[in-house]
């Protein structure tokens, strides 16, 4: 179903409502044409009843919007902290001599790039980058087996490893938020209590039909936003409306201003996946 995510949100939302509307107008027409109406006077009887299911259903469906809303800041908040702890740790690298500072750089812009052109867009399709994270792990296997050659390095050295160890902590936190989801038991949840409030509401008597196909298709137009808006919130580093990588490009983008001749060569290496 990963292809759901990977619609626009215009598409997204068309196709959900198209269903949602279709199975509330199915259910309507069904009842009344196999006589299953209820009768004027247990209309209200009924009516308190599905209120009561669609107080039920809506604070729960409430509740799972805000608490996706809220998964889907956490991650923004993830990014700009792991984009602080590595534009920290660029700067910690001007304490080391240009010898060992500048391959270092080299390495540490190397993964950025990789990051912004391959691990993002795979992270859209619930996809892993194998070359990102080597470029990773061999930048931090640079930094912990450093041997300080002067006093000044010897300094810093300390706090290159806190910058590493912070920028590696924040990664490993926007990743595993990024790819939480709401999970197949609550999708379960949402799906088959939106299908009981819009097929109890079915069996409402109304005299006039075309009154009551609008009515129900208003219930079952509002379901599907719902779940479009659930959607589009859910996995917030999957699909067209992911987390923006802003952060990091706009890092890039200072690392390429002030020192790009430096971090220009050698180039980038290439992107592999493993199979």
């Amino acid at each position: 179903m990963h292809w759901l995510y990977d619609l626009p949100i215009p598409l997204l939302a068309a196709l959900l409502l198209a269903l949602s509307i279709a199975y509330a107008l199915g259910a309507a027409a069904l009842v009344r044409r196999l006589g299953w109406q209820l009768s004027a006077d247990d209309n209200g009887t009924a009516a308190a009843l599905h209120a009561f299911i669609g107080v039920m259903y809506a604070v729960a469906l409430g509740l799972l919007v805000v608490s996706a809303q809220d998964d889907y800041s956490d991650v923004e908040q993830a990014v700009v902290s792991e984009a602080n702890a590595t534009g920290d740790l660029y700067r910690g690298l001007l304490g080391l001599e240009p010898a060992t500072r500048v391959p270092l750089r080299r390495d540490l812009a190397a993964y950025l790039e990789l990051l912004l052109r391959d691990e993002w867009p795979r992270a859209r399709h619930g996809e892993t980058s194998a070359a990102t994270i080597q470029a990773v792990d061999h930048l931090a296997d640079q930094v912990y087996s450093l041997r300080p050659a002067t006093p000044q390095e010897a300094l810093v050295y300390p706090q290159l490893t806190t910058q590493m160890g912070d920028m590696l902590d924040a990664r490993r936190l926007r990743v595993f938020l990024g790819g939480q989801g709401v999970g197949e038991v609550t999708w379960t949840i949402v799906i088959v209590g939106g299908l009981i409030t819009l097929g109890f509401a079915a069996f409402f008597r109304m005299e006039n039909r075309r009154a009551q196909m609008i009515l129900t298709g208003l219930m079952g137009a509002m379901y599907g936003l719902m779940l479009t808006l659930l959607v589009s919130m859910d996995h917030p580093l999957w699909g067209s409306v992911a987390v923006d990588p802003g952060p990091f490009e706009q890092l890039r983008a200072n690392w390429l201003r002030l020192h790009g001749d430096d971090l220009a060569a050698p180039p980038a290496p290439p992107v592999t996946q493993a199979p």
